[in-house]
């Protein structure tokens, strides 16, 4: 579960993006301050409403999510190495996740309603945490971390687009880490590179692809006789 953390960590500090200030050489603006980066993101991402968030989690899978930008509410698919996918649902009043098929107790009730706060039941309260920094990963109103640096800028293209790409040192579970987020002409994110050191081991390097800004995602939760629940402790 710490190499969750760490990952999920990563991904609240990937979502960052943004534009205003000074000009490039383009034409494009850019920052020199991580809270305006924030905030210009912020408005153009609330602008256009929603967006599909592709992510790579290194050897801890890879997913994807649909995320409306007004309230933050998201559809996601995520899966852990060679696993199937499990399907998370997440909206204002509640969280939910998709039991895999056969794996349901009933297989009319394949959903789970999760509780973060619900001390009982340590596993649903594990899978909540996932769900909630997956939702918050894209939430750029929590993105920044405190004393989070703007280091570098440049004009940068990405996936065929004119971007400025920003570097920024920031600090994930107690390590400092390095964090690359690619910005298009309508203060919008392509792209961002997360890179994490773990004790003893090979640096975790997370990336998130921004993709279908304004693009409608349907957003459906469970109804309540879909639900199941969970044995408490």
């Amino acid at each position: 579960m710490r190499a969750h953390r760490v990952v999920l960590a990563a991904l609240a500090a990937v979502s960052l993006s943004a534009c205003t200030g000074e000009p490039a050489s383009s034409g494009l603006r850019t920052f020199d301050s991580p809270q305006a980066l924030a905030e210009a993101n912020r408005v153009a991402a609330e602008g256009k409403q929603s967006v599909t968030v592709d992510l790579d989690l290194a050897t801890s899978g890879k997913g994807s999510c649909g995320l409306r930008t007004s309230d933050y509410a998201a559809t996601c698919e995520i899966s852990i190495a060679d696993a199937e996918k499990v399907a998370y649902v997440m909206v204002p009043d509640g969280i939910f996740v998709r039991i895999p098929d056969g794996q349901a107790p009933q297989p009319d009730k394949p959903w789970l309603k999760l509780d973060p706060a619900d001390t009982r039941n340590p596993l649903g309260q594990a899978m909540a945490d996932v769900a909630v920094h997956i939702r918050d990963s894209a939430d750029i109103r929590k993105a920044l971390p405190e004393g989070a640096q703007l280091v570098e800028k440049a004009e940068e293209p990405v996936n065929g687009r004119t971007a400025v790409r920003y570097t920024a040192h920031v600090t994930v579970n107690g390590q400092a880490s390095v964090l690359k987020l690619w910005v298009d002409d309508a203060d919008l994110p392509v792209k961002t590179e997360l890179k994490t050191p773990v004790p003893e081991g090979e640096p975790v390097t997370v990336t998130a692809v921004f993709r279908d800004w304004g693009k409608p995602v349907t957003i459906t939760p469970p109804t309540p006789d879909q639900l199941t629940t969970l044995p408490t402790a």
